[in-house]
């Protein structure tokens, strides 16, 4: 299908074209699209809609913070053991299992940051101690960055959701 000369995509010319280039193009017929297969659909039943941990807790303690950082690790854990069980096909076993491994990474650093976090919160006494907490609580909340965009790969590769709850 050619692009008549002149034309501009007002008329409706140039979108029709580029949408059967698309549709035309490896990526349109679904070629280097994750394909479902029955280890991503049972993953998919574990792990959409997973929350970061399950329980309420009572918060402004740092009692409460611990058994929030427990809980989020006991959480991911759980979740990631159910994922380890189902079968992996041999051709995805090693992307699958380097996924699961970061996604273990992943409950692990929300666990310890949650913690850190309050942690950072409650020692900030002095002004000074209070103006760099902004700093300070941003490069927590952001440590696991690196570790969310390798599993968010991984989850594209293997057409796989987010399994920790702190959505990578």
């Amino acid at each position: 299908m050619g692009v008549p000369v002149g034309r501009t995509h007002d008329d409706g010319v140039l979108p029709a074209a580029l949408a059967a280039v698309v549709l035309a193009s490896p990526m349109g017929m679904g070629f280097g699209l994750p394909q479902t297969t029955p280890f991503a659909q049972q993953v998919r039943q574990i792990c959409n809609g997973a929350l970061l941990f399950e329980r309420k807790h009572a918060i402004g303690t740092r009692a409460g913070a611990i058994a929030v950082s427990r809980d989020i690790r006991k959480t991911g854990t759980w979740r990631l053991r159910r994922v380890a069980a189902v079968p992996a096909p041999d051709a995805q076993a090693a992307a699958i299992g380097q996924w699961l491994g970061i996604e273990q990474r992943l409950v692990a650093s929300f666990a310890r940051d949650y913690l850190l976090i309050w942690d950072a919160i409650e020692a900030a006494d002095s002004p000074a101690q209070r103006a760099s907490l902004p700093d300070r609580l941003h490069a927590l909340v952001h440590a696991p960055d690196a570790l969310k965009q390798q599993a968010r790969a991984y989850e594209q590769e293997l057409g796989l959701p987010d399994c920790t709850g702190g959505g990578s």
